[in-house]
Formats: C-alpha cells, sequence, structure tokens
C-alpha cells in the first residue's frame, strides 16, 4: 500500500515512520517543510520506499495526483504550548486534516487514520492546552461527517513518551532532570494523578495492527484507546525513574499546586484494541530502563 503519513519529522511520526518501513512492506509519502528539522528520520529519508513533499513548495494536490495514495495516517500536532496564535494550532489540526479529507473523497483514499489525546474524551476539560483540545474536538464532528464516504479510525493516545521526545514533555523533563542533570532538587505536585504511561514503540504496533485491521475489516468509523490499560500515579513514574537511574535528586512533591481542572485519572480501555491482537510489549520499568540505558 502507499500510506501519507503527515507530522513525519515529529516524535511519534518518526517513530512511526521507521515502524512501517522495518514491520510492512508499504510505501510511505511523507509531507512536511522545506526547513523542518529532519534530525529524527534522516536515515528514512533515502530508503527506496520512502517519497518525501515539501508542502511549503509543493501543493496538496500534487501529492494526490503524482501518487495513488490508499490510507492517510495524520500525526501532524500543534499543541499551542510556546505560540499565542490560535489560527496556527487550527491550521495543523483542524484545517490540514480537513484539507486531506477532502482530497481524500476526490482521488479515492481508502482511511484517514487521526491521531487523538485522551485530553479529548467526552469527560475531559483542560484549559492548559485549550487550543489544542478545542481543534481536536472540532475534528471529531468532522470525522464523523467524512466517515460516510470514507473509512476513518481515531487513535485515542494515552500518555505517550518514549526516545527522541519533545523537550518540553512531561517525561522528557523527569529524566533529563532527573537521570541525566541530577540537579539537587525538583518540584512537583503531590503526584496522585494516574495516568496510563505507554512506551512509544507498543504505540508503533499499535497503528501497524491496525493497518492490518483496515485492510480485512469493513467499517465507517472506528475508535481505539492506546495504552497499556492500567494507570499509575504520576508519584510512582517518577519515583521509579531516580530509582532505575540511583539519582541523589531530592523530590519535593506537593511543593507546586495542582491545575484547577487537573485531570486526575485517565486510563484506556484496550478491549477493542485486544480484540485485534495487540498488547503492550513493554511496562514503565522496562521502557524506562531501555531509554535511560540508551541516553547513558
Amino acid at each position: 500500500m502507499n500510506i501519507l503519513l503527515t507530522g513525519a519529522t515529529g516524535f511519534l511520526g518518526s517513530h512511526l515512520l521507521e515502524g512501517i518501513l522495518n514491520n510492512t512492506e508499504n510505501n510511505v509519502i511523507i509531507i512536511k517543510r522545506s526547513f523542518s528539522n529532519i534530525s529524527r528520520i534522516k536515515s528514512c529519508l533515502n530508503h527506496k520506499r520512502v517519497i518525501s513533499y515539501d508542502i511549503d513548495t509543493n501543493s496538496l494536490e500534487s501529492v494526490f495526483q503524482e501518487n495513488k495514495i490508499d490510507i492517510i495516517i495524520h500525526c501532524a500536532t500543534n499543541y499551542g504550548r510556546f505560540q499565542n496564535s490560535s489560527y496556527g494550532v487550527l491550521e495543523t489540526n483542524l484545517m490540514l486534516p480537513v484539507k486531506l479529507l477532502d482530497l481524500s473523497v476526490v482521488h479515492g483514499v481508502k482511511t484517514f487514520i487521526n491521531t487523538d489525546s485522551y485530553f479529548n474524551k467526552d469527560n475531559m476539560s483542560y484549559s492548559y492546552l485549550l487550543n489544542y483540545s478545542l481543534s481536536k474536538k472540532s475534528l471529531l464532528l468532522w470525522l464523523k461527517y467524512f466517515s460516510k464516504r470514507i473509512k476513518v479510525v481515531n487513535m485515542v493516545l494515552e500518555h505517550i513518551y518514549g526516545e527522541h521526545d519533545n523537550k518540553d514533555k512531561f517525561v522528557y523533563q523527569m529524566i533529563d532532570k532527573i537521570a541525566v542533570q541530577e540537579v539537587e532538587s525538583l518540584d512537583l505536585t503531590y503526584g496522585d494523578q494516574k495516568r496510563d504511561f505507554i512506551y512509544v514503540h507498543d504505540v508503533v504496533n499499535a497503528y501497524i495492527r491496525v493497518l492490518d485491521y483496515v485492510n480485512n475489516h469493513s467499517f465507517r468509523y472506528k475508535s481505539f484507546d492506546i495504552g497499556t490499560g492500567a494507570a499509575i500515579s504520576v508519584k510512582e513514574f517518577v519515583n521509579e525513574i531516580k530509582k532505575i537511574s540511583g539519582s541523589k535528586t531530592k523530590l519535593n512533591f506537593g511543593a507546586l499546586p495542582y491545575r484547577d481542572d487537573e485531570i486526575m485519572s485517565s486510563c484506556a480501555d484496550i478491549i477493542d484494541l485486544s480484540d485485534i491482537g495487540w498488547q503492550a510489549e513493554y511496562n514503565h520499568k522496562e521502557a524506562l530502563k531501555k531509554i535511560i540505558g540508551e541516553i547513558r
């Protein structure tokens, strides 16, 4: 198959690109900007099954005209952490995927796989990333609308982490400060929030399993929770980083307040994912040992 992948230069997208090339025979078409940081995917760009387009110098239409695309995996995401522009967030999280969906219908793409987050579950509200949440919740309405004309899968990711993560992300910060820098002390909340931490390699395997599923089943809209199915407290997770690394960093739990609308518990319901033959290979202890070991 020919898979169009957005967000290939990002954390999840780069792992997914490598996973598809290593574990399937599919071709991958990636779209990026000419000035995108390609450090994560540099080794993949010359692969015989990879085609790359710079969409600031090529039109999206030309990508579809020049390639017979079977599936789109949309990983491009703008969390809006470091910019005040709501438009910039909407452009990546809503306008780009809707344009891709429009082109998919015209050019006969079979399936659109969207990447979502636990922030956007029906019972969740998270003002810390409000622009991101609003854009993603709006996209869900469009996905269901387009599902009348194209197969749609929504992948709802829990707290993903792994090698080459973004430096502003929570797990990266904790590993960097505790295991690498070994700062003298670190102020934290009480850490009672429960999260379903899932290693990026398990997430990639879930996407690959879903690729098999969409080719062999008839449906219009399907949603999969992507997590281990077991939540642990942030305090337990951070303490595990300290234990594995042997760090002497003093962890000041309770020194920081919770956010006003802190999500206190989130966990994936993995029944549907298990039904199609997927299971997590790593627990958080195994994954953290691997990540910290590779850093060192």
